[in-house]
């Protein structure tokens, strides 16, 4: 019980520290605000600073990643596409998986989410999967396409599922990904206690809802970066390295370490007279 609130304490430090950060560095591309809307936005991006972290996200389309040079470039952290729907796993996730952690880049996964496949399906499919270890970025549900068969609310409330199987399963909550024009139609306001990470293809930083909260940008999926012999989605994330460290999976160990110092203390109180 010590050692889950002590998790969940951390958290909430992590999600107001969060809130402190603010602009980014490195060129921007000037695209549409996703890949299936070209509607232009004024709203202005805010200073960069030399905190910011890249990093990038990979699936099949990459093929076989050069991992050390991606390294080189100066790439932070990536995630890696694991499942789709509730029967697809991605075929080069393994490989991308055992790469990232070899080298040294902060890793993550990825669920592809599907309105029209059953939700319980696509829960088990990425946990039997995705075995995520101490200093590894919580799950990512990827959510941006439709079914027409499936009413907004019906599909908000699969996701919901989703979401809470799998921070019981892992004991972190999930990132939720998604694009400007599909979170403003869908999701926003929907989600306060989970953060977002939003593609959005402009100088413009993610314009969100004022309870929501985001930490991942994906600016482009133009970007070009060696040892990777394709086009790849480019990302940028709001706060420096301890806090971006701060927000994945923490060690078992310590936190055992620290629950057995605070039971300590707890013995050493004197009764109040």
């Amino acid at each position: 019980m010590i050692l889950t609130l002590l998790y969940s304490a951390s958290q909430k430090m992590l999600s107001a520290a969060l809130l402190l950060y603010v602009g980014f560095a490195g060129a921007f591309t000037d695209h549409s605000e996703n890949t299936k809307n070209n509607n232009p936005t004024t709203v202005t991006a805010k200073a960069a600073t030399p905190s910011s972290l890249k990093g990038i996200d990979v699936s099949k389309w990459q093929k076989d990643v050069d991992w050390m040079q991606v390294k080189g470039a100066d790439i932070t952290f990536a995630f890696v596409k694991a499942t789709q729907a509730d029967y697809r796993l991605d075929p080069y996730f393994s490989r991308n998986w055992d790469e990232t952690k070899r080298v040294g880049i902060k890793r993550g996964a990825y669920h592809f989410y599907i309105p029209g496949a059953p939700v319980q399906g696509q829960i088990e499919i990425f946990k039997n999967t995705v075995k995520l270890e101490a200093g590894d970025l919580p799950p990512v549900l990827d959510i941006e396409v439709m079914d027409s068969k499936v009413s907004g609310e019906q599909m908000r409330q699969d996701i919901k599922a989703w979401l809470e199987a799998i921070t019981q399963h892992y004991g972190v909550k999930p990132i939720i990904y998604t694009n400007q024009n599909y979170y403003r139609r869908w999701l926003q306001g929907y989600f306060q206690d989970y953060h977002f990470w939003i593609a959005r293809y402009s100088p413009a930083e993610p314009d969100i809802h004022h309870t929501d909260k985001w930490m991942f940008w994906q600016y482009t999926d133009r970007g070009a970066i060696p040892g990777i012999n394709a086009h790849v989605d480019m990302n940028f994330f709001a706060g420096d390295w301890d806090t971006l460290h701060a927000m994945c999976l923490p060690d078992v160990s310590t936190l055992a370490s620290s629950e057995a110092m605070i039971l300590d203390e707890l013995r050493n109180l004197q009764p109040i007279k």
